[in-house]
């Protein structure tokens, strides 16, 4: 038969696309009578929700809603107590701060000269150590020298910085009664409240003299009242609000948070010492989340020296409650208890039961999802889950046996297309197998496994298939070919690629019929891959192709020895040949694999 005939015989598309028939039994009725897994649920929680509804009608005739006031009120006051002492804390810190300026070697000079820079480079290691967001130096007449201000969201070390400034702190009163040298109980150092362009600030501050005892200037630390809330809410987990004496809100983390009202200012303030103050929000204001009224607690803001700066609040959302009495306190406690318990128990022994088999079921279809088509899945079961089960195991045995018969039928046809083209092309007989063999054990030396040893082997087999559309006249010559006929020739592993890539189980495998002539230089055919664009299957093949070209008699010379074939190979290392992948072969020869 003429080959062009012999070719149209073949239909790769149909061959490899076709599916393979699953046995189909018909399943037998189970012996032992089924019970419907919708039936096993329904039926335990129509129970349960019955036994839920009377004794939620019980609880409900018998509880009249109130609120536990007492543990709200505990909650709130502890939060006002919180907030408190982290506002002494933080003022303490701010001290701290303000001694180390104060003290530093070279910074009462640094003031006394008016030198912004010297200050500058003195004092800005202590602020960024300390972490503090705003200092101010002032000169003896109470001129703005040097500021810093450290940007919320900015990089610890990043300030901004200003020199030669107003005389704008000398209005506020603390900072008035550091300049008079005026001293307390508690020594020189004063806080309070300022508000400039900036915000909102609390500062503590303190004197600077020089060694002579003379007052050079005045240092200031201090933060800024809206970061100060917002940590105190962090802290307390309270909406945290800072009122000024006239009752104006200073710094709040609620949203449109009110004034607060003059009696209820004169009242923190004048009983600080005596009770807390508690107050409902929504009686003063329209204050609300989500439609949910707030209560807050409110007390002094104190600072050094017992100095009323304005009034803290710290507010919760007031939930509503239930007051019930002692005898229904515990028929609550017991009726849930027994509910939830019941539910418990009932819930998860159900779930348990009827889960057990389907997780099975689910596990083995994703390994069979993954490939393997070994698992079974042993169900002891009364119901559908059983049938299911049975069916599934059926199915996989059918699948596994088809796949196992397609696979030898495809690899059959692959093994007789390369015999085919072997008596045509007069290749030496066995040369596709041998090549094939070869091929796995670099390969596996190499590291390659699984799937990917698969491809090379089946890649292998149809290396040349591509020439089984040269023509007799070229593949047959016995001469040397002409440029016309080389290039009509170098088409074979294109062809190669066009014939089989349309078929998706081959797909994989086309690395070595599409590259194998590809070289490592970049000098190979038909695309002209380079180095590490050649697919490794490619690479490995072209040694191993080259190699049994070497060592077999082929009617045009006699074989190589293997000494002289691997001398050829070396040769043809780091230019025709990936050289890893030489030398990994070189090494196979050599242990005599």
């Amino acid at each position: 038969m003429p080959w062009g005939t012999l070719m149209e015989s073949f239909s790769f598309r149909k061959l490899f696309h076709a599916s393979a028939a699953v046995p189909t039994a018909n399943m037998a009725d189970h012996p032992h009578r089924s019970i419907p897994i919708r039936i096993k649920i329904i039926l335990p929680y129509l129970a349960l929700a019955l036994l839920i509804a009377l004794v939620a009608a019980y609880l409900v005739t018998r509880i009249v809603f109130d609120t536990l006031e007492e543990r709200f009120n505990n909650q709130l006051i502890e939060a006002g107590k919180l907030a408190s002492a982290a506002i002494v804390r933080d003022e303490d810190r701010l001290l701290k701060t303000v001694r180390l300026l104060k003290y530093a070697q070279g910074v009462p000079e640094a003031l006394a000269a008016g030198d912004a820079q010297r200050l500058r480079d003195l004092s800005f290691g202590i602020v960024v150590d300390q972490g503090e967001e705003a200092v101010e130096f002032l000169d003896a007449e109470g001129n703005w020298l040097l500021s810093m201000h450290h940007r919320p969201g900015d990089p610890t070390e990043v300030y901004a910085f200003a020199q030669q400034g107003g005389d704008q702190f000398l209005q506020w009163p603390f900072v008035q009664r550091l300049f008079a040298s005026q001293k307390d109980s508690l020594g020189d150092k004063f806080s309070g409240h300022v508000s400039n362009s900036r915000g909102e600030y609390f500062y503590v501050g303190s004197p600077i003299y020089a060694a002579s005892g003379e007052q050079v200037g005045v240092v200031l630390v201090g933060r800024s009242l809206a970061a100060w809330v917002e940590a105190l809410r962090q802290e307390t987990l309270a909406q945290v609000t800072l009122y000024g004496l006239d009752g104006k809100v200073l710094a709040s983390t609620m949203m449109e948070a009110g004034p607060l009202l003059q009696d209820m200012l004169t009242y923190s303030l004048g009983q600080q010492d005596q009770s807390t103050l508690v107050r409902p929000l929504e009686s003063s204001r329209d204050l609300t989340v989500y439609g949910l009224p707030y209560a807050e607690i409110l007390g002094p803001w104190e600072v050094r020296g017992d100095v009323d700066l304005g009034v803290v609040g710290a507010a919760m959302m007031q939930p509503r409650w239930v007051n019930p009495n002692q005898l229904t306190r515990i028929q609550i406690i017991l009726g849930v208890a027994l509910s939830f318990l019941l539910v418990a128990l009932l819930g998860a022994s159900l779930a348990n039961y009827i889960t057990r088999p389907l997780m099975k079921l689910v596990r083995a279809s994703r390994q069979v999802a993954q490939g393997d088509l070994k698992v079974q899945v042993a169900v002891h079961t009364n119901d559908e889950v059983q049938v299911l089960a049975t069916a599934f195991n059926q199915m996989v045995r059918s699948l596994d046996a088809s796949k196992r018969e397609l696979v030898e039928a495809y690899d059959d046809t692959l093994e007789g297309w390369s015999r085919i083209l072997e008596l045509r092309d007069k290749e030496t007989e066995g040369h596709t197998m041998r090549v094939a063999e070869l091929a796995l054990k670099l390969a596996q030396r190499l590291g390659l496994q699984g799937e990917s040893l698969t491809h090379i082997y089946r890649g292998a087999v149809l290396h040349d298939i591509g020439k089984m559309a040269i023509a007799d006249r070229i593949l047959m010559k016995e001469g040397a070919l002409t440029e016309e006929e080389w290039v009509l020739m170098r088409r074979h592993p294109s062809i190669a690629y066009e014939m089989l890539s349309p078929i998706e189980y081959l797909r994989p495998s086309l690395d070595i019929p599409y590259c194998h002539h590809e070289r490592w230089d970049g000098g190979g055919y038909p695309r002209g891959l380079k180095g590490e664009e050649i697919p490794i299957g490619a690479r490995i093949f072209a040694v191993v192709d080259v190699w049994d070209a070497l060592t077999s008699d082929r009617p045009y010379r006699r074989a190589m020895s293997r000494a002289d074939a691997l001398k050829e190979i070396q040769a043809g290392t780091g230019s025709h040949f990936d050289p890893d992948v030489a030398r990994c072969f070189i090494e196979l020869i050599n242990d005599g694999e």
